[in-house]
C-alpha cells in the first residue's frame, strides 16, 4: 500500500516549539532565514533568502555572518527573537537533531515523515513524500500509527 508521508516544516520553532528552540542555534551551525528587501543584507545580496552561519553565542544572543555577504561583517540578534525562533535549517540530519525520531523507531518515521527540502539538504533520510509500507505488517508492529494512516487516509 502506498501512504502519504506527514511533511514536517524545518524551522526551529515548527521543530523543537516557541519554548525549546534555543538550544538548537549552534556556533558553527548554517541556517536560511529570509530578509526583508529593506534590510542591509538583502542589498547586500539582491536577494531575500540568505544562508547565515553563527559564528558566537553569549549574553543571550546569537553573533552569525551572512555567508554570501562578507564584507557586511558579524551580525546579531536575541536569542529569544522573531529572527531565531524562524531560522530554517540549512542541513538537517533527522536521526541525529530530532530526538523524537529515536524514541518513535527510526524504521518507523522513515516509513511515514519527510521534511521540508525546499532550502535544507536532508541527510540520511529518505525524502520522498510517499512511501510503500506493508500494511498487514505496519499494522502489527505499529497498530496506532496504522489508525493514524486509515484515518488519514479516508479523510484525503
Amino acid at each position: 500500500m502506498k501512504i502519504k508521508k506527514t511533511r514536517f516544516s524545518t524551522m526551529l520553532s515548527d521543530l523543537y516549539g516557541r519554548d525549546n528552540y534555543q538550544a538548537h542555534l549552534i556556533v558553527g551551525r548554517e541556517y536560511w532565514w529570509n530578509f526583508p528587501e529593506t534590510s542591509d543584507v538583502y542589498r547586500a545580496t539582491g536577494r531575500s533568502w540568505n544562508k547565515l552561519k553563527i559564528t558566537y553565542r553569549r549574553s543571550g544572543c546569537i553573533f552569525y555572518q551572512i555567508i554570501d555577504a562578507p564584507n557586511l561583517g558579524e551580525q546579531f540578534c536575541p536569542v529569544n527573537c522573531f529572527l531565531s525562533s524562524t531560522l530554517i535549517f540549512a542541513d538537517l540530519d533527522p536521526i541525529e537533531d530530532l530526538p523524537f525520531i529515536k524514541e518513535s523507531g527510526i524504521e518507523k518515521c522513515k516509513q511515514i515523515y519527510c521534511f521540508d527540502d525546499t532550502r535544507t539538504i536532508i541527510h540520511n533520510w529518505d525524502n520522498s513524500q510517499e512511501c510503500n509500507i506493508d500494511e498487514e505488517k505496519f499494522m502489527k508492529e505499529y497498530p496506532n500509527d496504522y489508525i493514524t494512516i486509515m484515518t488519514m487516509k479516508s479523510e484525503a
